[in-house]
């Protein structure tokens, strides 16, 4: 594949890149009557940085300049009258933001530069080949990591020396998980290979197929779960056996992912066949399969109440883009679902507070509440791909690599221009599928396709502590969930809160957790009200009734039904309606009182206008999405 980057002058690219820093602060360092511009804003360890300090030609004339280099140097000063000065300093590893101070030659006024990002990494590991996999780290801190020159990496954390390397038939783009005293990875040589801590190998299985996908692990480290391009997905012994198999309708790239739904542990894993597929852990049998509108790249990322996340994306052209990203309950039915145009490859993450990270082939980065709704966006430029898969720092920091070869550290563009530690640390190659790992250090670590890893500690951070920080979940990549904690009600239709529900709806339903079982449930209490005024409803006419669905191989949901009566006659377009229903979600029935209500609101679609029957211009996608491309 030919390099596009290669074909620009380097200086421009700088200047490119540097731009593309400079968007991510709130506000622009022109506003200010003094600015700081560092050359390079990011490197290797030691970094010799020139600091160009400039005076807006507009305001008085320059006594002197003095700088705060920001590491903890002392301050430099000197008298000039120019209209700039350029400091030299250099630095070590680390997150830095210099300020300057000039001195104006009127009344001896101060005036104060806004500080300008500078991340320098502690040191760079070079392969012979690309790097689309994802590092992961070991119990004693090591980082494993393999390339496109076929080898899988051990590297020292601290130094970056190489410790071992192991050599497979071909590529490796799968992700390495680290087990009880194991390593696993695929290669596009067809094998899937388990490695001792040391770098020596216990097996090789082949499976006669590439494998792209990223192994996950068992709880107690017994079964090993990987799909492949013949359309399987493998639970492989210990021991190197296949145990089980579950054949889908299309490759599988995306990494299988280990989640609870209150009665055992689920697989999840998409495909290329437009599904994502939910698997009991035991026995690959079939628990659900959710169809998407296209295929599933990215691997799933699994809430603490067990809800599932994941985007769906389309490799060849589309007539369409109106990819979407999704929120599945845990019986496989949508929660919601969220437009993002082009694609989602990349695999989510999940901050403390709920709020799920993902990027998109628009060159856009997502911050999405847990009901869906966007939180903040922000857009690269250039524009390009993101499909690295973002890990969430401790300190609110979301870092993630992209297509234009820069890695970045992301915030909110609501942080104050003091308080902001976002950056841009730019690779010489584009960061396609390499997604960072963050250690117990708060060293972040990731590779480029210019074939380095690097790794970048920026202070005071740590992985965020949630329930899906990174891919994968957690620094070994073993792709299980714990701690999940299923509610009494999984799911509703219409979706709570829903709006567009449409008019033809004839039932209301709601699906219970395994663990209430249809007697605490009074269906009786099941009703359905139109909403008039804040204190004034309607009740809709209907019948209620409990069914029992089968929720794994061994347990059963209890699923109520408030069936409308007349809906044609009842219905209406534009209008809120309330559901409601009495449930106890205590097993002792003998205290006083022990129901509790669950209600939820939805709306229905508004009724349709009426078509103008007069001339109507036409848009197409790129004027929607891009109107200054239109002018």
């Amino acid at each position: 594949m030919v390099n596009p980057f290669k074909r620009l002058n380097p200086a421009l690219i700088c200047q490119l890149f540097l731009f593309t820093l400079y968007i991510f602060t709130a506000d622009t360092v022109q506003s200010a009557s003094v600015a700081i511009y560092p050359n390079p804003s990011s490197g290797i360890a030691p970094l010799v940085v020139e600091l160009n300090c400039v005076v807006d030609l507009k305001t008085s004339v320059p006594a002197s300049y003095t700088i705060n280099f920001g590491d903890g140097s002392e301050e430099e000063t000197v008298e000039s009258s120019n209209y700039s000065h350029t400091f030299t300093h250099t630095y070590q590893d680390g997150f830095f933001k210099p300020i300057c101070d000039v001195v104006k030659s009127e009344m001896g006024q101060v005036s104060q530069s806004k500080s300008r990002n500078i991340i320098v990494a502690k040191w760079k590991f070079e392969t012979s080949g690309d790097i689309d996999c994802s590092p992961a780290i070991g119990p004693d801190g090591t980082v494993y990591v393999g390339s496109d020159d076929g080898n899988m990496y051990a590297i020292n954390p601290d130094t970056g020396e190489e410790i071992w390397r192991f050599t497979t038939g071909d590529a490796i783009r799968s992700s390495p998980a680290i087990g009880p005293n194991a390593i696993y990875f695929g290669s596009l040589d067809n094998r899937l290979y388990a490695l001792t801590l040391n770098g020596a190998l216990k097996w090789a299985l082949n499976i006669d197929d590439y494998i792209f996908s990223s192994p996950a692990i068992s709880a107690d480290g017994s079964s090993i779960y990987v799909g492949a391009s013949n359309n399987n997905l493998y639970k492989i012994t210990r021991s190197g056996v296949i145990a089980k198999t579950f054949p889908t309708e299309g490759k599988i790239v995306s990494s299988p992912v280990i989640g609870n739904d209150g009665i055992e542990d689920v697989v999840y894993i998409g495909s290329l066949d437009n599904h994502l597929y939910a698997l009991a852990a035991d026995n690959l049998n079939l628990k659900w399969k959710f169809k998407a509108d296209a295929e599933i790249y990215g691997s799933p990322a699994v809430s603490s109440t067990g809800q599932i996340y994941v985007g769906e994306c389309r490799t060849g052209d589309s007539d369409t883009y109106d990819f979407k990203f999704y929120s599945i309950n845990v019986d496989g039915t949508k929660l919601w679902e969220f437009n993002g145009g082009t694609g989602f490859y990349s695999s989510p993450a999940i901050g403390p507070d709920g709020i799920i990270y993902v990027g998109s082939w628009d060159g856009r980065f997502y911050a999405l509440y847990p009901g869906g709704k966007v939180n903040w966006s922000i857009t690269t430029n250039p524009l390009a791909d993101i499909n690295s898969s973002p890990a969430v720092g401790s300190n609110g920091v979301i870092y993630v690599g992209c297509k234009n070869g820069a890695f970045y550290g992301l915030q909110s563009s609501e942080i104050e221009d003091e308080d902001r530690e976002d950056w841009a640390f730019l690779t010489g190659d584009p960061i396609l599928d390499s997604s960072p790992v963050i250690d117990s250090n708060g060293t972040i670590y990731f590779g480029s396709r210019d074939n380095n890893v690097y790794a970048v500690n920026p202070g005071n951070m740590n992985l965020a502590e949630s329930s899906w920080p990174m891919f994968h979940k957690a620094p070994d990549h073993n792709g299980m969930a714990s701690d999940i904690t299923i509610s009494d009600v999984i799911s509703t239709f219409p979706v709570v809160n829903s709006i567009y529900v449409s008019i033809d709806t004839s039932q209301v339903k709601i699906n219970f957790s395994p663990d209430i079982d249809s007697s605490r449930i009074q269906i009786d209490s099941f009703k359905l009200e139109k909403m008039i005024t804040e204190s004034q409803n309607e009740t809709i006419e209907g019948e209620s009734f409990l069914e029992s669905n089968r929720f794994s191989n061994t347990a059963y949901i209890a699923t109520a039904i408030f069936e409308i009566l007349n809906p044609d006659e009842q219905i209406e377009y534009g209008t809120s309606y309330l559901a409601s229903i009495s449930y106890s979600g205590d097993e002792d029935l003998s205290e006083s009182e022990p129901f509790e209500t669950f209600s939820w609101q939805f709306t229905t679609e508004p009724k349709p206008q009426e078509k103008d029957s007069g001339s109507g211009g036409s848009s197409c996608f790129i004027n929607m999405i891009y109107p200054e491309l239109s002018k």
